[in-house]
């Protein structure tokens, strides 16, 4: 394509998109802070990821999981963000699955869910006590095969200075070598 994407940060959603967009056609020059996409925070989160796929027939929603996660953070999230994730988040499940996250199933093969986080029904998919973990080296695994196959360039160990803006339009970034500086 006639566009070259940058992406900053290669946490879930960093590797994700540069990932994607690989797989998309795009040009894609994406930077992490530490020494390898696999050290990002995202791995902390052990709890499981909500989505609104209902397997439990307990009427869940994207309004019953816009209402509980705005509740959740403390009314501190951005609405609209919050709104969008989770239109999204059964598609998110999902592309997590095809990148060959081991969540739990049920003994007929369904994924698990479970009930977390106060709320009143079941959405929670898991991985034991290691969803994040599981979720960054799906996405880890899917920006690796996207940067061997020549679609995305993966520099490590760089910290962005600033944004270069022309016309209020971001065209390019300022980062840092960590090493040498």
């Amino acid at each position: 394509g006639e566009y070259e994407v940058i992406v900053v940060g290669t946490g879930l959603a960093g590797a994700s998109a540069a990932a994607t967009l690989g797989g998309m056609g795009y040009r894609v020059k994406a930077f992490c802070f530490q020494d390898s996409a696999r050290r990002a925070h995202s791995i902390a989160a052990q709890g499981g990821i909500n989505a609104t796929k209902d397997y439990a027939n307990e009427g869940d929603s994207v309004h019953r999981l816009f209402v509980d996660t705005v509740k959740g953070g403390d009314f501190r999230a951005r609405e609209a963000n919050v709104w969008r994730l989770a239109e999204l988040s059964t598609g998110i499940i999902d592309q997590a699955v095809a990148q060959g996250v081991p969540f739990n199933r049920e003994y007929g093969g369904m994924l698990a869910t479970r009930s977390f986080g106060g709320v009143l029904v079941e959405r929670t998919f898991y991985c034991r006590g290691q969803t994040g973990q599981q979720l960054l080296l799906g996405a880890y695994q899917a920006l690796a095969r996207q940067i061997g196959l020549g679609t995305v360039e993966l520099y490590n160990k760089c910290e962005l200075i600033d944004v270069v803006l022309v016309d209020g339009q971001c065209v390019g970034i300022v980062v840092r070598d960590l090493i040498t500086g």
